[in-house]
């Protein structure tokens, strides 16, 4: 897996690493350096392109746009540096890689110092040039001076220019921040991705990301990944997603049992039902509300239904235990929630179901609501918890809005409190259990449509009936369900989609999935 860290923890792993290998870090600067040229040569530059200007602060991330330019000049590209800060101001390995790139260039490359915003837009003469931000990366911290803001504000000014930035946008420190910094349209992320850049205004800022191979294997950033944050890639998923057996019937390929639906909501449950059956499960039976068994069982022609007591608001009620229980003790997995509904009763009824028993659980949506008041009946048990941030702050009793912003302390110490995994829907998604906090890697703003999170819950669902693995079917299945998401952006865009488009696409997507782990 990817490592993730946050910006200061970078910044200490990579000093250990250095001691460790003992690898001098200006060797570090020139892999980061060269690996970012040849990114931007193979994918950015062509026959006609014009020149690539490289604004340089005086750190190290200054020094690995030094390493960029010189790498680039070799290879045939014009290249000019507008560098905001004085050779004297310069210093360490940034200063190297600045003398060395004087000497070697021999006056092919423009260095030209740039006091404001004003004097580099002067220095941009061809509004298709490319962008280089080397200014700042990681390494900023608080609120940029007014020259410095100038500069950010000229370079997002420009209109028809492409930015890439080094490891970082230059000014740009935290997911919420309101401060200006430079907006990338690609971001070449060195070594490790970074925590703050993956989330919220962070993805808006950052653009695309790639990973630029520093010459450290991630191994090694493992040793220091004390938090546990982890990207999973495809082939680490498909190792997750069982094979059948030559041999298999239906009920040896995980059997699931959903309790969902209720007035106005039956499309919740006929969409988990068959993202279940979908996910690769042999077979699913729905629990409803005996009112609506009638519309259902036309609905769900594949999928058996199961019609329960309801209560005088037509949702499920405490009766239909003693009938659930008995589908309880056949079932590998259990889904209870999408559009379950808010009834107490029917909330009653799934505390109940969890308090009295072992299965593997999902729960979603109105399920999750059912335990805001006793939260207790959740520890120790074999539960998956799909919340979206408004769920989740129901559950805990926070804001919504603090749950946004410190999702990472307060979702893992959930976890270590109660001994559940947990999938937060965020942008990206991510899965928190004992075993780390994992960030998906799948998935784009096209996935925000009603009815997205019930097929992800039944994703998870009949992944983790084949399985009866909590956290792997989680991970498995958010990844997925964003994949699915990703297919659909490809073939039209950023909206449009409805729920079931997801379904139909989810045995070629898991097909896929396997396959990449077959390629080494």
């Amino acid at each position: 897996m990817e490592n993730v860290f946050f910006n200061d923890k970078v910044l200490e792993a990579e000093k250990k690493i250095i001691s460790d290998l003992k690898i001098p870090s200006i060797v570090l600067m020139e892999n980061a350096g060269a690996g970012a040229a040849d990114h931007i040569l193979k994918n950015y530059i062509s026959d006609n392109s014009p020149e690539v200007v490289i604004i340089c602060g005086k750190g190290n991330n200054a020094g690995d746009g030094f390493v960029t330019a010189r790498h680039l000049q070799n290879a045939g590209v014009k290249i000019k540096v507008l560098t905001l800060y004085k050779e004297r101001e310069l210093k360490g390995d940034a200063l190297i890689n600045f003398r060395i790139l004087k000497n070697v260039s021999k006056g092919k490359i423009n260095i030209l110092f740039c006091l404001k915003g004003k004097d580099l837009i002067s220095e941009i003469r061809n509004e298709n040039s490319i962008i280089v931000d080397a200014v700042f990366g990681i390494g900023f911290k608080g609120i940029p001076d007014s020259r410095i803001r100038s500069v950010f504000e000229s370079v997002n000014s420009l209109k028809n220019n492409f930015v890439v930035s080094l490891d970082c946008p230059s000014g740009f420190y935290s997911y919420d921040q309101s401060t200006v910094c430079v907006r990338a349209d690609v971001t070449l992320m060195m070594g490790v991705r970074k925590f703050q850049t993956m989330f919220y205004k962070g993805r808006e800022i950052c653009g695309k990301t790639e990973m630029i191979n520093i010459g450290i294997d991630q191994s090694e950033f493992t040793k220091y990944n004390t938090e546990k944050i982890f990207r999973p890639v495809i082939n680490e998923i498909s190792e997750l997603i069982p094979a059948r057996n030559i041999n298999s019937h239906k009920y040896s390929n995980g059997k699931v049992l959903i309790l969902a639906g209720s007035p106005g909501l039956t499309g919740a449950a006929c969409l988990c039902s068959m993202s279940a059956l979908r996910s690769g499960a042999g077979a699913v039976i729905t629990g409803i509300p005996e009112s609506l068994n009638d519309i259902m069982e036309v609905k769900l022609t594949e999928v058996m239904t199961l019609a329960l007591d309801e209560t005088g608001n037509k949702t499920i009620s405490v009766s239909a235990y003693s009938k659930i229980k008995e589908k309880l003790k056949w079932a590998d997995s259990v889904l209870i929630g999408p559009g379950l509904s808010d009834n107490e009763e029917t909330h009653e009824l799934v505390r109940t179901i969890i308090r009295e028993n072992d299965n593997n659980f999902v729960l979603d949506a109105d399920a999750i609501s059912a335990f805001r008041h006793d939260m207790k009946l959740l520890k120790n048990k074999k539960i998956i918890l799909t919340p979206h941030p408004g769920e989740f702050a129901g559950l805990t009793g926070l804001k919504t809005e603090d749950i946004r912003k410190e999702f990472y302390e307060i979702a893992s110490e959930f976890v270590r409190k109660y001994k559940v995994t947990l999938v937060l829907k965020n942008s990206p998604s991510v899965t928190v259990s004992e075993n780390g906090f994992f960030i998906n890697s799948t998935g784009r703003e096209n996935l925000a449509t009603a009815g997205s999170g019930d097929v992800l819950s039944g994703i998870i669902a009949g992944i983790l009936a084949q399985t009866g693995d909590p956290v792997n079917s989680a991970l498995a299945g958010v990844f997925i369900h964003g994949e699915c998401g990703d297919r659909l952006y490809s073939a039209t865009g950023d909206r449009g989609i409805a729920a079931g488009d997801l379904i139909t696409l989810l045995p070629d997507v898991i097909n896929n999935i396997k396959n990449a782990g077959k390629i080494k």
